[in-house]
């Protein structure tokens, strides 16, 4: 019996469009693995609508990131709950950065296909481009980045990625 693998690559990858966000806010929290529940009843307390994407990454075996985006408006607020909850764990920091853009794209079949992110921040290394933060979704990649830089990413990313 015989297995066929099939594998799809673009040189120049199609996406769906570009869409920035401003202004918004990034705690980035540093906690123990074993602190996730914890973590994960925080968020849900907080005010509904109040943040616009979350994402963990594991930093080594040990410990995980948490990423959290907030609108300006919810800025403050937010900030305050989490410093409280930052406080009274152990082995857990936060830093906060205000304010961030987001760069936001689509494309079909992103989850069946390789390469998607790698070219992605190839691009943005290229073009000099710091990322705070990043989280990928099925068919969406969500980059972070300082202030005034969505619209050079955009641009840089344009070399690479193309709405048909």
């Amino acid at each position: 019996m015989s297995e066929t693998a099939a594998v799809y690559w673009e040189s120049i990858i199609r996406i769906y469009g570009f869409k920035e966000l401003k202004r918004l806010s990034l705690f980035s929290i540093v906690h123990p693995f074993e602190r996730a529940g914890y973590w994960g009843e925080q968020i849900q307390s907080m005010d509904e609508g109040s943040f616009d994407l979350v994402f963990v990454q594991g930093l080594c075996r040990e410990s995980a990131q948490l990423c959290i985006i907030f609108e300006e408006k919810f800025c403050n607020s937010c900030r305050l709950k989490i410093e409280k909850a930052v406080e009274s764990e152990a082995n857990t920091s936060c830093t906060f950065n205000f304010p961030v853009e987001v760069v936001v794209f689509h494309g079909p079949h992103f989850q069946d296909r390789y390469g998607i992110a790698n070219a992605a921040f190839d691009v943005l290394q290229k073009a000099g481009l710091p990322v705070l933060a990043s989280g990928c979704s099925g068919t969406s990649m969500y980059i972070v980045l300082p202030e005034n830089a969505a619209r050079p990413a955009i641009e840089s990313l344009g070399q690479k990625f193309v709405v048909p």
